[in-house]
């Protein structure tokens, strides 16, 4: 049976990884970006640094406290790579790996006792989503002179939510397992709870 509590945490480092992978961007783009909040005066460049490090902070000392393994701090440190590295240089194919790193980094600790069949699922699945990020990366290339193309890079990216909810489905099928079906559904409904509460939060 998943370790739900290690699970839980790894959860939450994962949100505050992307949101370090946030603040970063917004920091190395804001003297070009104009849209955005530090150029618009919105927030500090002190206080977007200030959130950096403690997204990052605090995701490492969630890891420390739920003692995850070394294979979770590997992958941990590859995605923070991937994050400097695309923020810096917008490749198409490094924001694929934060993706696919993060499906390696849940299945670090999801997945108790890696046999030679498990592995080989979790990296096909770690494949898919970075070929899926990194098309849909390139696709978005240039969008902001073409609203048309921004409308449909939006549904694509909304469309993950809806992936990964019919990923959580193989299991559950196959296994009769549907402890993650249900963490998926949860987490969807939490989504749309949120949106409607925050309408003022401008988000993808």
């Amino acid at each position: 049976m998943p370790n739900w509590r290690a699970i839980a945490a790894a959860s939450l480092a994962s949100v505050l990884l992307y949101m370090f992978g946030l603040a970063d961007n917004d920091i190395v783009g804001a003297a070009t970006d104009t849209d955005r909040p530090i150029p618009q005066g919105l927030i500090s460049l002190r206080s977007a640094r200030l959130a950096r490090l403690v997204c990052l902070g605090v995701a490492l000392i969630l890891a420390l406290l739920a003692q995850f393994s070394v294979s979770w701090w590997s992958v941990a440190f590859a995605i923070v790579l991937a994050i400097v590295l695309y923020n810096r240089t917008k490749t198409a194919v490094i924001m694929g790996f934060c993706r696919g790193f993060n499906v390696l980094c849940g299945a670090t600790v999801a997945i108790p006792a890696w046999d030679w069949h498990g592995e080989v699922d979790v990296s096909v699945a770690a494949a898919i989503w970075t070929l899926y990020i990194f098309g849909v990366t390139k696709y978005s290339e240039g969008e902001e002179l073409d609203p048309a193309r921004k409308r449909r890079v939006g549904i694509l990216i909304g469309a993950l939510v809806w992936l990964q909810l019919a990923v959580t489905l193989v299991p559950a099928l196959v296994f009769h397992e549907f402890s993650f079906t249900i963490a998926q559904l949860a987490m969807i409904a939490l989504l749309f709870l949120l949106k409607r509460t925050m309408k003022g939060v401008s988000a993808s």
